[in-house]
């Protein structure tokens, strides 16, 4: 019962003090100031967009891809890398029938098929583009 009467007192404390303190009108320019601050904080560094691999790490990648194709190219083996030959003569014994021997596509297909690959291509272009302005 004691619970009841201080939620009472606390209920009648809280009318009469928002009755004194009235209504508050926010300033004329409120929004203009919100959108200001939203602004600003779209050009702080919190949004800054980088790549998840560097551009260092690509040109690694790429030398190792290169060197690794020139060092395969040239048919000679290293005298600190022996690499066992592997025997793949079994494959040559499996057969597989003519799964795709009644399949035809026509030139409409292609044609569909193609233009669906180059929008896909000029969306993810865009959309990089898009994306990229709007975080910068």
């Amino acid at each position: 019962m004691g619970e009841n009467k201080d939620i009472k007192e606390l209920d009648a404390f809280t009318k009469k003090y928002i009755n004194e303190i009235g209504e508050a009108a926010p300033s004329i320019d409120f929004t203009a100031n919100i959108m200001d601050a939203i602004v600003q904080e779209e050009k702080s560094s919190i949004y800054k967009v980088e790549p998840l691999i560097s551009k260092k790490v690509w040109f690694v990648l790429a030398g190792i891809l290169a060197v690794s194709i020139l060092f395969v190219s040239k048919g000679t083996s290293s005298s600190w890398l022996q690499i066992p030959e592997i025997k793949m003569d079994y494959l040559s014994n499996i057969q597989l029938p003519n799964l795709f021997k009644n399949i035809t596509v026509s030139n409409l297909m292609l044609s569909a098929c193609f233009f669906f690959t180059v929008m896909v291509f000029v969306q993810i272009y865009y959309l990089k583009n898009h994306f990229t302005r709007k975080f910068n």
